[in-house]
């Protein structure tokens, strides 16, 4: 649309639609002038309305062509309009001239002026309208021309000024109407682009929040699922539309009516609980449930937030043990000195009266029982100790492949290890060196490979794999055949006493979770019932210059299979 607001976008549309409006405009007003004609006036020669439809389609074909040069252009428009006039008045003249009924589509050209060039282009337009009328139409019928001889000059005046005043007002009615249309299709475009933003916004919002968001009718049905929940729960927004909120999170029926009362009494509801994802996942959910009114306040249903707790759960769990571990390694601590030295002398008085002793007797056995015992006892101390204050933190430079390889041939040749069980080493060709404690290191492997090889009393394969995770970390897997763990024992896997071979002290596994701490590594395990248990120990391949001397605290993961 030409003039002051419109683009050249808006310019080429309205000059395509004047040119279609113009053929269908010029179409109808032709033949129903020739029907008038020819019903009316049977005797008047119809050439000159040929003549004109010529003309009228000669433009038309003139305003295509001229399109390809001038499209986007409002003096563009301003031609077609003042070619219009003139086809207005040629029209008019052709058909009775100051009788002529016609007069009044004058008003087409004035209003397409107003609404494509404003004020000024309607007001331009009537009054160039009004001096075509005047001197193709009026100023011939006061000189006499054919058709109209003998028109009385009061009567000229009187069209003339009527027209006047006629095509004014409606010029300057057009004009305001469209700079009124104008202003409010701005402010209109501005509102609407506000809204569009604000949706948009919105949306980024609810997409990109890593929590999860889930809105429902009055009946618990699934109408909105955003990205982070769908990435949460594994599943995709179309799947779970449509869907009950019970069904897809797993409520029983006693916690949905308890949510449904709750959230009948206005009040909020917070829950965690273990879900398992479509793709086998097992998370930790917090779910906080609030009703869904809309501006009146009226329920239009509810709305489901979560999150995924799982990380923040096993770090809580992983602070309590740590917290327990603590305790009891102060514990530890003060007790093994004052019970090692005892012990100590009582195993030595048995030794020396064992001595005196004929072999085979009563007296004899029970002495070493009390011997067998006692070492057991300080064996336990020992890992106490170890546990406790394991000394000193001496990191170098070793050959992790090497280390796993040697201390494996050692293994097999243990008491553990039985003509049933198989060692496998799975490592890099090549070596791999990282700078860890080398003792710290076999004490992690002689305790995670010997409970692998007690977990299977029967025999089995025990898988050892050594392999890079990335340039900075290095993995140690240990993987058995043996009898596995419930959800109750892995909870309990690294906490001290919690051992489940009879021959253990309970603290092998507390060892090697302090032990890995210190070299600022983690421990994942993975194990369920008849199917075998997993530990990976993941490492860091260069010492932590900040990392204290004693013990950081590991990143612990436990988790079932």
């Amino acid at each position: 649309m030409g003039g002051a607001g419109h683009s050249p976008r808006e310019v080429e549309w309205l000059t395509r639609w004047l040119m279609t409006l113009r053929s269908v405009t010029v179409t109808t007003l032709l033949i129903c002038a020739f029907g008038v004609e020819l019903v009316l006036r049977p005797g008047v020669t119809l050439r000159p309305l040929f003549g004109l439809a010529a003309g009228a389609y000669g433009m038309v074909l003139a305003y295509a062509l001229l399109n390809r040069f001038l499209a986007g252009r409002p003096e563009f428009v301003a031609l077609q309009l003042v070619g219009d006039a003139l086809l207005v008045t040629l029209f008019v003249r052709i058909t009775g001239g100051v009788d002529s009924p016609m007069s009044f589509l004058y008003l087409l050209p004035i209003s397409v002026a107003a609404l494509a060039l404003y004020r000024r282009g309607g007001l331009a337009m009537a009054i160039g309208c009004w001096l075509l009328y005047g001197a193709f139409v009026l100023a011939p019928a006061g000189l006499g021309a054919d058709g109209v001889v003998g028109a009385e000059p009061g009567r000229v005046a009187y069209l003339a000024l009527a027209h006047l005043v006629a095509l004014v007002a409606f010029g300057a009615l057009s004009s305001y109407l469209s700079e009124r249309l104008r202003v409010q299709g701005r402010e209109l475009d501005e509102r609407r682009g506000a809204v569009a933003r604000l949706k948009a916004l919105n949306e980024n919002i609810i997409e990109s929040l890593n929590s999860g968001l889930i809105t429902t009718d009055l009946g618990g049905r699934i109408n909105f699922l955003n990205r982070g929940g769908a990435e949460i729960l594994g599943a995709a927004p179309r799947e779970v539309e449509s869907r009950s909120i019970a069904e897809l999170l797993r409520l029983s029926d006693d916690l949905t009516d308890d949510i449904r009362r709750r959230l009948l009494a206005n009040r909020r509801l917070r829950f965690e609980r273990f879900h398992e994802t479509a793709d086998g996942r097992r998370i930790f959910l917090g779910i906080a449930v609030s009703n869904l009114h809309d501006r009146q306040g009226q329920p239009l249903g509810y709305i489901f937030i979560f999150q995924d707790l799982t990380e923040i759960r096993a770090l809580e769990d992983d602070m309590r043990l740590k917290e327990r571990m603590v305790a009891l390694g102060e514990m530890a601590a003060g007790m093994a000195h004052e019970l090692r030295n005892p012990l100590a002398a009582i195993s030595g008085a048995v030794q020396y009266l064992q001595h005196g002793l004929p072999p085979g007797g009563e007296t004899h056995e029970l002495m070493e029982i009390i011997l067998r015992e006692s070492q057991r006892l300080d064996q336990t101390i020992r890992d106490f100790l170890t546990f406790a204050r394991p000394g000193g933190y001496a990191p170098a430079a070793l050959d992790l492949v090497r280390l796993i390889e040697d201390q494996a041939k050692l293994l097999r040749k243990s008491r553990e290890c039985t003509p049933l069980h198989r060692v496998e080493v799975c490592a890099p060709a090549s070596g791999l060196t990282i700078d860890a404690d080398g003792n710290r290191l076999k004490q992690v492997f002689w305790n995670l490979a010997t409970n692998a090889l007690k977990a299977m009393p029967a025999g089995g394969t025990l898988r050892i794999e050594v392999r890079r995770l990335g340039a900075q970390q290095v993995e140690i897997r240990f993987e058995d055949e043996g009898q596995g763990m419930d959800e109750a024992t892995l909870a309990r896997y690294f906490q001290p006493f919690s051992g489940t071979f009879p021959d253990g002290t309970g603290l092998g596994a507390a060892i090697v979770y302090r032990l890995v701490a210190e070299h600022g590594g983690s421990v994942h395990v993975e194990s369920s019932p008849g199917r075998g248990t997993c530990v990976r120990v993941e490492l860091p391949r260069r010492a932590q210059a900040d990392r204290p001397a004693s013990g950081s605290e590991p990143r612990l993961a436990a988790v079932g299979g």
